[in-house]
């Protein structure tokens, strides 16, 4: 389902606009009495100690609401949530309602993992009347809604105000080029001017983001439709030339210091939180958490690079709640996100914790008068950037093994142990493998 650039407006206008439009409250409509049979459902997120935070006391709320269900939590990091949730959908165990992602709903759509919804919405127990239509599509799959939005997000590039005015450099544009991030990334560098301290991070292995973005700049994309790749090794070559040439030039960090910083790493231990970079790639919906470990100077978000004559590179993210298809209990389950999504309870913990909410009466009337300063630039740059978005297929099954092949290739170029174009070579022959399983 192709998205034109009048949903994408739609999108904005309807999402983020602060006029209130009429529409009748999800918050009474549904509850489960003491009376019910008991019941308890298993409820799985990735995110780190605030997000577990917000989530239990969302969580709690439920429970307070609906007395015959208790949820069972479940969470870890990114990358250990997806290979226990690997695990788990294996096993035929998984947790009843389930964080999910667009990176990876397709691995577990064609495993006929995840419930369809659809009976769950025609009959209102999840109520999408206030959900824009390109978001309710983002979360379907061959005509199934598989997902629920949570939060829509985009992806940019951070720097702290404080660090930039002390250096005396100039912030970076909104609508700034490759060739202008490899200039700031060098002068933050210089300026600097430290042996453990770089312009920017390494973000060489990141490859459903900032490498995705860089080839639908191309005027290609990651994978097609059909699930097969949609990018060529002269890409590859690119990419990997242009973060050796910065590393070689001392703008990023070395290979061992971005081993020693891995993406995954507690934020607070992140190189540009401690100060030893200047630039960052992240989602904005986390903005907010990086402002709260900065005290000097405020956290900033632009556009991720573009390239010269290309294409606009953004697309729609976000995060979703699915239901595992093995569920026993399908109703509670679609009760709890109808909640999760719907609810001012939910909602006011929520705020924009993984992009702002799709319910446009419940933005519109409870979130943003409770947004800090660093939330509501999260709500402007989404809505900035967000008309420059277009549809971009999903990943087919087999994306994770793709995803750890094209970090272990950044890693071997980044060492030293292959050329950048055996690295390419061996990545594509082995990406291809893996999509022919």
């Amino acid at each position: 389902m192709k998205k034109t650039k009048a949903l994408l407006l739609c999108l904005v206008t309807i999402v983020l606009a602060f006029s209130v439009a009429g529409c009748g409250n999800s918050e009474e409509s549904s509850g489960s009495g003491s009376d019910k049979e008991k019941v308890e459902i298993r409820f799985s997120w990735w995110g780190d100690t605030k997000r577990n935070e917000v989530y239990n006391s969302i969580v709690d709320k439920f429970e307070e609401k609906h007395p015959n269900i208790t949820v069972k939590r479940e969470f870890g990091g990114w990358n250990d949530y997806w290979e226990k949730l690997a695990t788990q959908i294996a096993g035929g165990n998984a947790p009843d309602v389930v964080s999910m992602h667009q990176f990876y709903v397709s691995e577990y759509a064609r495993k006929n993992a995840l419930l369809d919804l659809n009976e769950y919405v025609k009959s209102g127990v999840i109520n999408l009347d206030q959900f824009p239509e390109p978001v309710i599509e983002s979360g379907q799959l061959d005509d199934k809604t598989l997902m629920v939005a949570k939060g829509v997000t985009m992806s940019g590039v951070v720097y702290n105000t404080g660090l930039f005015d002390k250096l005396g450099v100039k912030y970076p544009d909104m609508n700034w080029t490759w060739e202008d991030f490899a200039a700031k990334a060098i002068e933050v560098d210089k300026a600097l001017n430290t042996d453990d301290t770089w312009g920017a991070d390494d973000l060489s292995g990141n490859f459903q983001q900032e490498f995705r973005y860089f080839v639908r700049q191309n005027g290609k994309d990651l994978f097609n439709d059909n699930g097969e790749i949609a990018f060529g090794k002269e890409d590859l070559i690119e990419w990997f030339t242009m973060w050796d040439k910065l590393r070689k030039q001392g703008a990023i960090p070395d290979a061992e210091t971005t081993a020693e910083y891995p993406e995954n790493i507690a934020l607070e231990q992140s190189l540009f939180i401690r100060g030893k970079t200047g630039i960052s790639f992240i989602p904005v919906n986390r903005l907010y958490l990086y402002q709260q470990q900065i005290k000097d100077g405020e956290v900033h978000e632009v556009r991720i690079p573009t390239k010269s004559g290309g294409k606009n590179g953004e697309f729609i993210e976000g995060a979703y709640l699915s239901v595992s298809a093995k569920t026993k209990h399908p109703k509670e389950a679609a009760e709890f996100i109808n909640f999760f999504v719907n609810e001012k309870e939910a909602l006011k913990r929520f705020k924009v914790e993984q992009g702002p909410p799709a319910n446009k009466k419940m933005m519109e009337e409870v979130v943003v008068p409770l947004l800090e300063p660093a939330q509501k630039r999260t709500v402007d740059f989404v809505q900035e950037t967000v008309q420059h978005a277009e549809r971009a297929p999903y990943a087919p099954s087999g994306v994770n093994e793709i995803e750890t092949a094209f970090k272990d290739t950044a890693s071997a170029i980044a060492f030293g142990k292959t050329s950048i174009k055996d690295g390419a070579n061996k990545f594509m022959k082995d990406a291809k493998a893996v999509l022919k399983k």
